[in-house]
C-alpha cells in the first residue's frame, strides 16, 4: 500500500502510521535430525562410531583410516561421513563441513551419505550445501513430506525463496494435517508478494488450528493486502484475544485499526502494548501514530521523544518528530530534526519528503 493510500496521509507529510515491521515469515531452517535410512541398515551403527570417536578423542584413527588406497568411493564416502559427524560433536563445524562436502562430491546420490551430509550443513548453517543435499534425498525418497520441509528452509534461509515455495508448498500438499507445513507454505507465498495463493495455506492452517493466534495473524496480513479489510481487522482483534500479551499481534492489530480509522480502539491495544514492552521503539512509534491521528499531538511528541532515546539513529523516527513539531508550531526545532534525517542516510523517497518537509510546507 502507498503512503497516499493510508488514512490520514498524503504526498506532503509523513505517513503517521509507521511502515510496518513484520515479523519474518517462518522460513527459517527447521532443526534438522536424522531419519532412519530406507536403503541401507548400518546407519545407526555408523553415527554410534563417530560419536564414539568424537568422545573417545579417537579422531586420528578415523583420518589414517582414509589413507587406505583401496577403498571404494562408497567406503571413502562412508568413512568421510564419520569423521565429519565425530568432528561435529567435537564443535570443530568448519572440518566437519569439509569433510561432509568431500563425502556428497564422492556419492551425492548415495542415501546413507546425503542423509548424513544434509544433517551436517543443516545443523552448521550451511545453508545452500543443506538445500542442495536435501534434493538429492528428494530424488530417492519425493514423496517425503519432511524432507521437502527441510530442503524449503534451507533454500529459504539461502535467499532462494522461489525453490522454497516450491517445496514448501509440496510438503504440505503431501502432509495436509500438519499446521505447521501449511503456515510456512502460506509465509513464503505471502513475504513473496502473493497473497492470493499464500490465502490457501493459511486457511489450511487456520482450519486445523483455529486457536492459533501467529496462524490467524498471518491470514489476516493476506486478507488485508487483498483488500479484505473487514475480514483483516477481526481475525486481527482474534488473534490478540487469543495471545493478548504477543507483541506482533497487538502492532498489527493496531495497524489494521488506524487503517480502519477505528483509533480510539487502536489507542486502548497500543497502550497495553507499551505496558507490557516499556523498552520497544516500535511499539512507542506505533504509540505516536495513534496519539497523532487522535489529535492528541503532544503525546504524540512524548512517545516518539521516549522512542528516539532508545533508537536515535532511525531516520523515520526523526522525520516523524519534524512532522509532529510543525503541528505544533515549532519549525525552527522541526527542521533541524529533518536535516539531522537526511544525515542518517535515509532511502531516496524518504529523503524527498524529508526536503519537502523542511522546506517548510504546510500540515
Amino acid at each position: 500500500m502507498q503512503a497516499s493510500d493510508r488514512p490520514g496521509a498524503s504526498a506532503n507529510h509523513a505517513d503517521p502510521v509507521p511502515p510496518s515491521n513484520p515479523v519474518p515469515p517462518a522460513c527459517e531452517t527447521r532443526p534438522a535430525h536424522r531419519v532412519e535410512n530406507t536403503v541401507r541398515s548400518d546407519t545407526g551403527e555408523i553415527r554410534q562410531m563417530a560419536i564414539g570417536a568424537a568422545v573417545s578423542g579417537d579422531l586420528e584413527a578415523c583420518r589414517l583410516g582414509l589413507d587406505c588406497g583401496d577403498l571404494s568411493d562408497h567406503e571413502r564416502a562412508v568413512r568421510y561421513c564419520r569423521l565429519s559427524e565425530a568432528l561435529y560433536h567435537r564443535e570443530s563445524f568448519d572440518e566437519a563441513v569439509e569433510c561432509a562436502c568431500t563425502a556428497f562430491e564422492l556419492q551425492a546420490d548415495n542415501d546413507e551419505v546425503a542423509n548424513l551430509c544434509a544433517w551436517v550443513f543443516s545443523n552448521c548453517g550451511r545453508h545452500k550445501e543443506a538445500a542442495a543435499a536435501y534434493e538429492r534425498l528428494l530424488l530417492l525418497r519425493p514423496q517425503w513430506a519432511e524432507g521437502h520441509r527441510h530442503a524449503s528452509g534451507s533454500f529459504a534461509a539461502a535467499g532462494r525463496l522461489d525453490r522454497a515455495i516450491i517445496h514448501g508448498r509440496r510438503a504440505s500438499d503431501l502432509d495436509p494435517d500438519s499446521c505447521e507445513f501449511a503456515l510456512h507454505a502460506g509465509c513464503l507465498l505471502e513475504a513473496a508478494g502473493r497473497p492470493a495463493h499464500s490465502v490457501n495455506y493459511l486457511m489450511r492452517a487456520v482450519a486445523l488450528d483455529p486457536a492459533d493466534a501467529r496462524v490467524l495473524r498471518h491470514l489476516s496480513t493476506a486478507l488485508h493486502a487483498l483488500g479484505q479489510s473487514e475480514q483483516a481487522v477481526t481475525l486481527a482483534l482474534r488473534a490478540l484475544a487469543i495471545a493478548p500479551t504477543d507483541r506482533s499481534c497487538a502492532l498489527h492489530a493496531t495497524e489494521l485499526l488506524l487503517r480502519a480509522e477505528r483509533y480510539d480502539e487502536a489507542a486502548g491495544i497500543i497502550r497495553n502494548a507499551v505496558n507490557a514492552h516499556r523498552e520497544d521503539p516500535v511499539v512507542l512509534r506505533l504509540l505516536s501514530a495513534t496519539q497523532m491521528l487522535r489529535g492528541r499531538t503532544e503525546d504524540a511528541l512524548d512517545a516518539i521523544d521516549r522512542a528516539l532515546s532508545l533508537a536515535p539513529e532511525t531516520a523515520e523516527y526523526h522525520l516523524h518528530q519534524a512532522n509532529l513539531l510543525y503541528r505544533l508550531g515549532r519549525p525552527d526545532e522541526a527542521a533541524d530534526y529533518a536535516w539531522y534525517a537526511v544525515f542518517l542516510a535515509v532511502p531516496l523517497g524518504l529523503l524527498t519528503t524529508v526536503l519537502v518537509i523542511a522546506a517548510g510546507p504546510s500540515f
